[in-house]
């Protein structure tokens, strides 16, 4: 295989900042980061504008690559009253 070949590869969103980190820790430039990652995965590297981010949030002390948990309301949709009311409606009016 060629230099020039790029090669197909998927890649979970977690396991390309893992990537972009291990390489910024390397010293390569943003540029030299992004090119490698599209020789490699191609049409699922992420955006310039991503890897971009990605450095700077690792630069200032991130360690971590997954995903930060956001607070919000918590899924009540599938509480067992809320289950319960709903059979019965429906057994109700059929």
């Amino acid at each position: 295989m060629s230099s020039a070949e790029t090669i197909t590869c998927e890649m979970a969103r977690n396991e390309k900042r893992a990537v972009i980190k291990y390489l910024n820790l390397k010293d390569l430039t943003l540029n030299e980061i992004s090119s490698d990652m599209k020789v490699v995965l191609g049409d699922n590297a992420p955006l310039y504008a991503t890897i971009h981010r990605w450095i700077a949030e690792f630069q200032y002390s991130r360690e971590l690559t997954e995903d930060a948990h956001c607070s919000g309301r918590p899924v009540e949709a599938c509480r067992e009253e809320n289950v319960q009311c709903a059979n019965d409606m429906i057994m109700t009016d059929r």
